[in-house]
């Protein structure tokens, strides 16, 4: 029964140390990705849309933009694979 439990056992962590791709976007993709949608969103140039700061939290990302004319940021939400769930204007109004 030793050597049936060993076999199962060794298995199992073979199968852990396995590599898993990385399915996470990096930093500047993200950001890349805000600043078009908070574009597309606003009516503003690309070129209007400014990244100031990107947090990580349990449930993914907030990234903070400045937007040309706008008296206060918008932030852009992602989940922890970087897919943007959403973005929206800071300030209500």
């Amino acid at each position: 029964m030793k050597p049936v439990f060993f076999m199962i056992a060794a298995a199992g962590l073979y199968a852990c140390t396995q590599n898993v791709p990385d399915t996470s976007v990096s930093e500047a993709d993200l950001q890349g990705s805000c600043e078009a949608l908070v574009s597309a969103e606003t009516g503003v140039d690309p070129d209007g849309v400014t990244v100031v700061s990107t947090q990580a939290e349990p449930t993914g990302s907030v990234t903070t933009l400045t937007v040309v004319g706008a008296q206060a940021p918008w932030l852009c939400r992602a989940d922890p694979f970087g897919v943007i769930t959403g973005v929206e204007y800071s300030q209500e109004g």
